[in-house]
């Protein structure tokens, strides 16, 4: 064991290097969202336990327990409490978006780079590299769960003591672990970064959804999902460690699988076995968009499913939603209606809205995820031989980022089109089909000016590109939590998120439609002009 882990040391002193950066970025993200949820709450419920009751009714509700996972049943409701029922979900899934890919950089992506060969050809062990992975997930769980445990603790919420905050942290450290130790045998299942990447974020997903309805209907099976074992914890409640221990004994038997498996391996190859494919390509594979298509089509055709599950899903749950809502006075916090006595139809109406954003985030992601490849694919010299054949730098560009765009417009589609259909199908009153079209005529547009700023940065600063997903997030965290967080009305408006957040139950702005449509034009043009003045070594 020793010979295998040689100098991991050393890689760990370089891995840690090379993601300071990325790594603190996520940190100060991470820790903002637990400091301003549990410093927002207990101002809002300074009053007493009354309040946290009667938000932790409409917590209970279908979609936003669809949303954010069940509230724990208990007699006296305290801000605590809330907190752990609105945060450990949405934390869970933020950190999983951290850790997952830096656990694949740090070990597939560096074989597949070629830095990892010649790494190996010094006297560096078979294991070095998934061990200082390891140890990079520790170090840095440890200073989150460290960083938490002190945010909690100097907020003091309503309900709270030092071990429900120690435990609390100690469960979000373990879910970094869990959700890492997953990536960490898919980059060793798999050889290549892609398709790693491709079956983390799927378990992830599957993990969300299965949640997501027995949080709805069936709730002793929530056990069935990774996430639902930091519900079933309990935190400030029940604080049943059981549930974290179980966490914590699959990511120690993920890890050491892992590891056994990068033992026994060739360098650069993995364990599922990718198919061969023709000896002799068929001629329409010869134009660039015709390759994007091929080598996409598989990630393109999982965000499209995913899309159409997670909508449905969305819309099974909006038939109780009016009728819940409309006892509750403080659902105002969340879905900023002004009439208490609304009509069903506008409060179904603001729970599309909420959803919307999310939709809108889940396109962006699968259309920046293909814009992105252009410089990737290039780093990693895919795009020697084509750049020295007949096609032009603007060729290839244009085909990426239209590619990317169209895979987030028809995900947004896909994603739409399920949820509208299918919560008129559980609906007393369906909604009318100029709503849809409202929902496609605000999104459509912010989903296609969200993509162009990503082609704009591959364009013109593709080092900075990684920015692209700080201000997108935090632009969904903003317009998911506003209401929540008494945040002002306006404060979501640095992103196309703020810009939409009125529809369906009003037709978007014309003033911020016209500045997306033109924007997006822009930022296009800019992104191509950017990739053309580019040296292929950037």
């Amino acid at each position: 064991m020793r010979h295998s882990n040689r100098n991991a040391g050393y890689l760990l002193r370089a891995n840690l290097k090379q993601n300071l950066k990325f790594s603190l970025i996520w940190l100060v993200i991470l820790i903002m969202m637990i400091a301003s949820g549990a410093g927002k709450l207990e101002a809002a419920f300074a009053g007493g336990a009354s309040g946290s009751k009667e938000i932790a009714k409409m917590l209970r509700a279908p979609g936003m327990a669809a949303m954010f996972g069940a509230m724990p049943k208990v007699d006296t409701y305290n801000t605590a409490i809330v907190f752990a029922g609105v945060m450990v979900v949405f934390m869970i899934i933020l950190q999983a978006l951290w850790v997952m890919p830096l656990m694949i950089r740090n070990t597939r992506g560096q074989e597949e780079s070629g830095l990892l060969e010649m790494v190996r050809a010094r006297n560096v062990g078979r294991t070095a590299a998934i061990t200082a992975a390891s140890l990079e997930l520790l170090i840095d769980s440890a200073i989150m769960g460290i960083l938490y445990f002190v945010s909690l603790t100097a907020v003091n919420m309503g309900g709270t003591d030092l071990y429900g905050d120690f435990l609390f942290s100690l469960g979000m450290v373990i879910a970094n672990l869990l959700f890492g130790a997953i990536a960490l045998l898919f980059a060793q299942l798999t050889n290549n970064t892609r398709t790693a990447n491709m079956l983390s974020y799927m378990v992830l997903t599957a993990a969300y959804l299965v949640r997501l309805v027995t949080d709805i209907q069936h709730q002793n099976l929530t056990w069935l999902s990774p996430i639902g074992w930091f519900e079933k914890a309990n935190f400030y409640t029940d604080n049943n460690v059981w549930a974290l221990g179980l966490a914590l004994l699959v990511s120690i038997l993920l890890a050491a699988s892992a590891t056994m498996i990068a033992r026994n391996r060739d360098l650069g190859a993995g364990i599922i076995a990718e198919r061969t494919g023709r000896a002799k390509a068929a001629g329409w594979l010869r134009s660039i968009p015709a390759l994007l298509w091929r080598t996409e089509r598989g990630l393109f055709a999982g965000w499209l499913i995913g899309a159409v599950v997670f909508g449905g899903v969305m819309g099974s749950v909006l038939g109780g939603v009016g009728d819940i809502l409309k006892t509750n006075p403080l659902y105002r916090k969340i879905l900023d209606v002004g009439q208490i006595n609304a009509a069903n139809q506008t409060m179904v109406l603001s729970f599309l809205g909420m959803y919307l954003g999310i939709f809108v985030a889940l396109a962006v992601t699968a259309g920046v995820q293909v814009a992105f490849r252009l410089k990737r694919d290039d780093n990693l010299g895919y795009l020697s031989v084509i750049h020295a054949e007949k096609p032009t730098r603007t060729t290839i560009s244009v085909s990426y980022y239209c590619f990317g765009l169209l895979a987030g417009v028809f995900v947004l589609s896909a994603g739409l089109l399920a949820l509208f259909f299918t919560g008129n199908t559980v609906l007393s009153h369906p909604l009318p089909l100029k709503y849809l079209g409202r929902l496609f005529a605000a999104s459509v547009p912010a989903v296609i000016s969200f993509i162009a700023l990503g082609i704009a940065l591959v364009g013109l600063w593709p080092r900075l590109s990684s920015l692209f997903w700080l201000y997108m997030g935090a632009g969904l965290i903003v317009q998911i939590f506003r209401g929540l967080f008494d945040l002002p009305k306006h404060a979501g408006n640095f992103t196309p998120f703020g810009w939409i957040a009125n529809v369906p139950v009003e037709n978007v702005d014309q003033t911020w439609l016209i500045v997306m449509v033109v924007s997006a034009i822009v930022l296009f043009i800019l992104g191509i002009a950017g990739y053309r003045r580019q040296d292929l070594s950037l």
